[in-house]
């Protein structure tokens, strides 16, 4: 530690300002004013020279000495070397400093790839609304492709096999007095020909039920169900609330798809040998349930499906879901499983139904 003097010799008898830095000398007045008002000067901080020349930093005490007769007649002043806790305080000013711009810097970086991370999730957003909006267009633009190729099989094709039917029916009654072998013959062929075209009129339907456009959803249901039952053996039962109604054409045809998939995934997958369809409605929601007694789904798969990872189907059913806002769930817990769609009514009801009767009068279609 430096002292302000050595020995007391070296200062007795000298000027105060033999320790005053040039600087400071204004101070000393500051303080003997106040030492003649009898006032006690505390802890007064400043630096003070060592006999080396160096500065120190001191923090001083000053009483006034009073005589007998309580005149001032001199000074107590005690003085503290403070160096190393003014450098321990400028170390933490400093420390402190730096933290507040460290804080600033990483503030800034933080704002920046903030920044940077909103406009990705943006462009992320974007481009799933774009997705989806391909996915949805995709979506029509098969169902329309579906309904071209349907009433081609219908019309041309359906027309072709029926000529076909008829010149052979022909050829058959001719041949039956002429040619006796060549009668069977045709007879086998006149055979394969209604087959031909039945199961050309059933693809037809498939592809797109005329009574989809002419009774709704719920008589093309019944129709498929039937056929389906006659096909594959899976018992269906279809319970639709007797408000349902009509609803808006795209609707009715996203219902019938997403039934129609379900389905078909419970006749080649689950090995459930019942299906149970429900359709209701109230004035905010439509709901649909496909419910099978099978062999369940896997936890695992399940949560892909639920994360929208996998299956063309699923994800054909959860787009033709969203594009009426409306939401896909499915269940499974252990045996069994249940898919739900539940889609807001919004205007879907009244808006379609003009529209749907409109397009009965037109359909281009007619059960034979």
């Amino acid at each position: 530690m430096t002292t302000l003097a050595r020995k007391p010799e070296e200062a007795i008898g000298r000027n105060i300002i033999l320790i005053l830095p040039p600087e400071r000398l204004s101070e000393e007045k500051t303080i003997l004013d106040r030492l003649k008002r009898g006032e006690r000067v505390e802890h007064f901080e400043t630096t003070r020279v060592g006999k080396d020349g160096k500065q120190i930093e001191v923090s001083l005490t000053i009483s006034p000495v009073k005589d007998s007769d309580g005149r001032i007649v001199g000074a107590s002043k005690v003085a503290r070397d403070i160096t190393e806790r003014k450098q321990s305080e400028r170390a933490l000013v400093e420390s402190e400093r730096r933290l507040r711009a460290l804080t600033d810097t990483l503030e800034e970086q933080v704002r920046i790839r903030t920044e940077e991370l909103q406009r990705q999730n943006r462009e992320i957003i974007n481009q799933a609304k774009q997705l989806r909006e391909l996915s949805q267009h995709l979506i029509q633009v098969q169902d329309k492709e579906r309904c071209r190729i349907a009433r081609e099989l219908h019309d041309s094709v359906g027309q072709l096999l029926t000529a076909l039917g008829m010149n052979l029916a022909d050829i058959t009654r001719y041949a039956k007095r002429d040619a006796p072998k060549l009668a069977d013959t045709a007879e086998e062929g006149e055979a394969l020909v209604r087959e031909l075209s039945q199961e050309i009129r059933t693809m037809s339907y498939l592809l797109h039920p005329p009574l989809l456009d002419e009774c709704g959803v719920s008589e093309a249901l019944l129709w498929y169900i039937q056929g389906l039952k006659e096909r594959s053996g899976l018992d269906v039962t279809l319970t639709i609330s007797e408000d349902f109604g009509r609803v808006s054409r795209d609707l009715e045809l996203a219902i019938f798809r997403i039934i129609q998939e379900c389905l078909t995934n419970i006749h080649r997958h689950s090995g459930s040998k019942v299906a149970r369809i429900r359709l209701a409605r109230n004035e905010r929601y439509i709901s649909v349930e496909v419910e099978d007694e099978g062999k369940g789904i896997p936890a695992q798969k399940l949560v892909e499906i639920q994360m929208q990872g996998t299956g063309v189907g699923i994800r054909g059913m959860r787009e033709r879901a969203l594009q009426f806002g409306g939401e896909l769930n499915i269940q499974s817990e252990g045996r069994g499983a249940r898919v739900s769609i539940t889609v807001p009514v919004k205007d879907a009801i009244d808006a379609g139904r003009a529209e749907n009767l409109q397009q009965a009068e037109t359909a281009e279609f007619n059960l034979q």
